[in-house]
């Protein structure tokens, strides 16, 4: 009865003026945060410091006890880079025994042209442990795992590295099957780093047409691209202002200028830049040929990030053994062009299938004002149950056959954590019954939404969220239904190592005659797990509450859920479930049920 009617060990030349490099180039051991550290004790690297004036070498040891920031540290800086012409400096923070305090190292280096060009930064680390990924032992040969184990102890050998990562794509058993990459991690211990080699087998149609012509290596996909040996020709960042970001950054970004690539000091910088533009960037790092053979040009471009949230069609993939599979997704595809496409019969009473399209900007020139406009068309599929139940509830608005609509609105951010949106939703509906007809359901939409920062306590972080939204419907839009719909939702979520805590709400209240699209509803992969929303109410409700706690350790879990659906002048009914889950594999049982009930295999994907 269902309808559907639808549209080898490297020092750098020993004991040269590079050696400054050993220092300068160390993994700092603690990142700054949120709390501003002390400063402890300030060294000299790469100069002798009682080369520097006395006036200067005082002014230095002042910073001592003071709080570390770039406007206390720069004018220092500036200083040394007066004094001493022919150096460039920057600095280093290292972690000191005392938590919240730090040692500040200003480092210096000649600037005469190709002083270090041959030194790798990466071959002033020790190799705490080898590994290769991906593959097993037997599938390479035993000389070359030997090779790889009789690296770990030594200072890492970046023309060491780049010849067995090559070797390794060459082994008979991975030849034109997989790909090979390095990486390299930060060690357990200050000075030490960790060289994992990652194998993945291609693609089938990779490896029939590129075969072990494709190569990848560091940050993505290569055929004959970027390798470790190159030369860094320039370091750029693009999309602020030099004066965004401090004077010694500067410097430390430049002296990589001259040097072989070394992924694992780009990304340190990258840290820093972000920390300096203090989280209100998004920086994508890029590594390109340089204008010269065999030289890399690296370019760290930032982006401000928007306060106004994304806001695209709810995303769905689910399977109900009594709801079917939902598959829905939605996004940005090239510049504010945003489609949405699939079938979602997880969400609401109807089971819809169609796609949306739109535009929507971000950022109206100020990250305070967003637009967008979202058009969406999907045709229907009713269950039998909720057709059933229409033909003897005559007050509640019934199917329709297509729906389609087109949504502008504006959206406001009072900062990074606070948002709200004003705007329309002009629906129209191509009614069945009681016989086709098209009808309208216009609304004024207006909705507030609160998203915490990442709250910190100890090792764990956690997340506070909370939103209202209110829809209208009045005659005065040219509206053929009149109501006005609240709905309220938010929760927590914490994580403290492996385990992640989670607790959600939901709350509705609807006054007037709704569509059936703006009734509420439980009973699906995400409300009252277990149960079918079908058999606690075909038609949804005008009033409903919901609550859900979880519990996982990686990627397993248990939850419990309990709400209500009902009618104003009905009696609620509290239902509860409980369930356990592996990944998005999730095995509920309803409690309380009395028939058509058990057991349930859900499957959602967050």
């Amino acid at each position: 009865m269902a309808l559907y009617n639808g549209a080898a060990h490297a020092y750098p030349n020993s004991m040269k003026k590079t050696l400054f490099l050993s220092l300068m180039l160390m993994i700092p051991a603690m990142t700054i945060g949120q709390i501003i550290p002390s400063i402890s004790k300030i060294e000299v690297a790469g100069f002798p410091e009682r080369s520097l004036s006395v006036d200067l070498r005082d002014s230095m040891q002042k910073l001592v006890g003071q709080r570390y920031d770039a406007e206390t540290v720069d004018p220092i800086l500036r200083r040394i880079e007066t004094e001493q012409p022919d150096f460039l400096v920057a600095t280093r923070t290292l972690e000191d025994t005392e938590p919240g305090r730090i040692r500040l190292v200003f480092v210096m280096a000649p600037k005469t042209p190709g002083a270090a060009a041959d030194s790798n930064v990466n071959s002033q680390y020790i190799v705490e442990s080898a590994e290769v990924k991906g593959v097993t032992p037997d599938q390479y040969s035993v000389t070359l795992h030997d090779e790889i184990q009789n690296m770990v102890g030594l200072m890492l050998d970046q023309m060491k590295v780049e010849d067995i990562r090559s070797r390794l794509r060459t082994e008979p058993m991975l030849k034109g099957k997989y790909s090979v990459s390095d990486k390299i991690e930060r060690g357990s211990q200050p000075g030490q780093v960790k060289l994992i080699f990652e194998a993945k087998k291609m693609p089938w149609a990779l490896r029939v047409t590129l075969g072990n012509k494709i190569d990848i290596n560091g940050n993505g996909i290569h055929v004959g691209d970027i390798k470790d040996t190159d030369i860094v020709e320039s370091v750029d960042v693009k999309g602020v202002a030099r004066s965004a970001y401090s004077s010694s950054l500067d410097s430390e970004l430049q002296l990589m200028v001259g040097k072989r690539v070394d992924h694992l000091e780009a990304d340190h910088l990258k840290e820093k830049l972000l920390a300096e533009l203090k989280d209100g960037y998004e920086i994508s790092d890029k590594f390109q040929k340089g204008t010269k053979p065999n030289t890399v040009a690296i370019v760290y471009d930032a982006k401000v990030i928007p306060w106004i949230p994304e806001r695209t069609f709810p995303e769905v993939g689910a399977y109900h053994p009594k709801q079917g599979i939902s598959a829905f997704v939605d996004g940005n595809i090239y510049k504010g062009l945003t489609l949405g496409l699939g079938t979602d019969g997880d969400t609401l009473t109807e089971r819809y299938k169609g796609y949306t399209a739109g535009y929507e900007s971000r950022m109206l020139g100020t990250r305070y004002v967003g637009a967008k406009i979202r058009f969406s068309t999907f045709g229907l599929l009713w269950k039998r149950q909720t057709l059933e139940l229409l033909d003897v509830s005559p007050e509640i608005p019934g199917a329709y056959r297509t729906r389609q609509a087109i949504e502008p609105s504006l959206a406001f951010a009072l900062n990074r954590t606070i948002s709200a949106t004003a705007g329309f939703n002009f629906v129209e509906l191509h009614m069945m019954n009681p016989q086709e007809h098209w009808e309208s359901a216009h609304e004024a939409t207006a909705s507030f939404r609160y998203l915490s920062p990442k709250l910190k306590s100890g090792s764990g972080t956690s997340e506070i969220t909370s939103g209202y939204e209110v829809r209208t419907a009045a005659h005065n839009l040219n509206s053929d239904f009149v109501y006005t719909r609240h709905y309220w939702d938010g929760g927590y979520s914490g994580k403290f190592g492996k385990n992640q805590f989670k607790f959600s709400y939901l709350a509705g209240r609807i006054t007037g005659d709704p569509p059936l699209f703006e009734r509420f509803s439980l009973g699906n992969t995400q409300t009252l797990r277990g149960w079918n929303k079908y058999d606690i109410d075909p038609i949804g409700g005008n009033r409903v509450y919901h609550f859900s706690t979880q519990w996982t350790y990686r990627f397993f879990g248990v939850f419990a859920d309990n709400g209500s659906i009902w009618n104003s002048g009905d009696d609620a009914v509290n239902r509860s479930s409980i369930g356990v889950f592996l990944g998005p594999l999730k095995l509920a049982v309803p409690l309380g049920c009395s028939s058509n009930c058990g057991i349930t295999f859900l499957v959602h994907i967050d």
